[in-house]
């Protein structure tokens, strides 16, 4: 029988999209169907995105562009993070991807071999730990406390960071139980991380503007002493209920960008010409 190479065997899956199927089936038989199964928004995309969109197409915007994206998109990521956060970045530090997991895989694909432990959020996205198994590191999890709001612990986070701590996932608001990390934890944890200047910090913060009963997001770019080690990802998916259309958005630290840019060519080329 023919295998591939034992990584693929470490690849897990997510099980939302086996319920997404499912659904789609009872669905299309006529049933009734309410699914909860995966991050869907309740809404359509706004009128206005799509007929960007179709304007586009129909001007000729069919083509390749950038590995990184086109340069109005990314100044447009650029005009958006300084309105969420009073963080200025610039277009040549933004990525734009083909939706949230290529982040997610680029920077443990960067970051992530035998030998290397990858902290992540449990419970947390299954992407995470499947990504980390699959490059052969060792997935850490770091504790989502029912007692703590589901937000981490600075203190618990920081005491799981060894010699071998490559990189530390972090998530907030969160999936799956939408845990917003309170300012306070953010920064003593920030405080702590100058004791472990190697470890990179990949910020998922695609539920930015998702908080309820007066929660508050802190994007991680408000820290200017991590800056040079962050990685923030973002996206459409979410907030404009653009999920099929396979859009997100990651910024890097220079260190990483060329690599990051490098891995698009090799991979999936660019994104989404009309958006």
């Amino acid at each position: 029988m023919i295998k591939p190479v034992a990584a693929f065997d470490r690849i897990g899956e997510e099980n939302a999209f086996a319920v997404l199927a499912r659904a789609t089936d009872l669905a299309n038989q006529g049933r009734d169907i309410i699914n909860l199964g995966i991050g869907q928004p309740d809404f359509k995309t706004p009128a206005h995105i799509v007929e960007a969109a179709v304007k586009a197409l129909r001007d000729g915007h069919h083509g390749y562009t950038p590995a990184n994206g086109l340069l109005q998109t990314r100044e447009a990521v650029c005009r958006r993070t300084l309105t969420m956060t009073g963080v200025e970045i610039s277009p040549d530090s933004v990525m734009i991807m083909p939706g949230g997991k290529p982040t997610m895989y680029a920077a443990i694909r960067m970051l992530g071999e035998a030998g290397v432990d990858i902290l992540y959020p449990d419970p947390g996205f299954p992407i995470y730990r499947s990504m980390i198994e699959h490059v052969g590191a060792r997935p850490i999890p770091v504790p989502m406390r029912e007692e703590n709001g589901f937000a981490f612990s600075a203190e618990e986070t920081l005491a799981l960071i060894t010699p071998e701590t490559r990189l530390l996932i972090l998530n907030s608001p969160a999936n799956p139980t939408g845990g917003v990390t309170p300012k306070a934890e953010i920064d003593k944890l920030v405080a702590g991380l100058s004791a472990h200047p190697d470890v990179v910090i990949l910020s998922d913060e695609i539920y930015d503007v998702m908080t309820y009963d007066g929660e508050h997001h802190i994007s991680l770019l408000t820290y200017p002493e991590i800056r040079d080690r962050l990685i923030v990802l973002n996206g459409w998916s979410k907030t404009w209920a653009m999920t099929g259309w396979r859009m997100g958005w990651s910024i890097w630290p220079d260190s990483l960008i060329g690599y990051a840019r490098k891995l698009a060519v090799n991979c999936w080329s660019c994104v989404n010409a009309p958006s």
